[in-house]
């Protein structure tokens, strides 16, 4: 009997290991990135737990992206994200965004090109100072390239 209580114990200590690891590589992921022109980033938004790391996060970044796709409003993954500033210099560039997209754009006027499964979107936006913006990209049609450049 004791012996398989050892047992039982073990494999107990296992697993929390398991979770443990699991939760140091999960907090990784969440960490925010620098590009190599100096725009911080954080990608994430999959599944509950990321949502509301995520959340915790907006207030420190001037621009929060939200990438849905359908009627209903479901998640997006895999989106492409080119940042054009005034120039139509590309400032920033991700591929394969999450659902939730947060960048540290300096204060300007912006123009975002989104694309997913080669359907793109096109939004233009200026941030302010001090100032935390959400822009919702939604995939709603079939063909969205018809939709207005404002239409979110």
């Amino acid at each position: 009997m004791t012996f398989l209580m050892n047992i039982k114990n073990f494999f107990i200590s296992i697993a929390f290991i398991g979770i443990a690891l699991f939760q140091v590589v999960y907090a990784a992921e969440q960490q925010t990135r620098t590009t190599k022109n100096g725009i911080q980033y954080l990608t994430g938004g999959i599944g509950h737990e990321e949502v509301v790391e995520m959340r915790a996060h907006a207030k420190k970044f001037t621009l929060n992206l939200i990438f849905s796709e359908g009627e209903d409003g479901h998640s997006a993954t895999a989106i492409n994200v080119n940042i054009y500033n005034t120039q139509n210099e590309l400032v920033f560039r991700l591929k394969n965004a999450k659902p939730m997209l947060y960048v540290n754009l300096p204060v300007g006027t912006y123009t975002i090109l989104a694309t997913n499964n080669g359907e793109k979107l096109r939004y233009k936006l200026t941030i302010e100072a001090n100032n935390n913006q959400k822009v919702i990209l939604n995939w709603k049609e079939a063909n969205p390239s018809n939709m207005p450049e404002e239409t979110l």
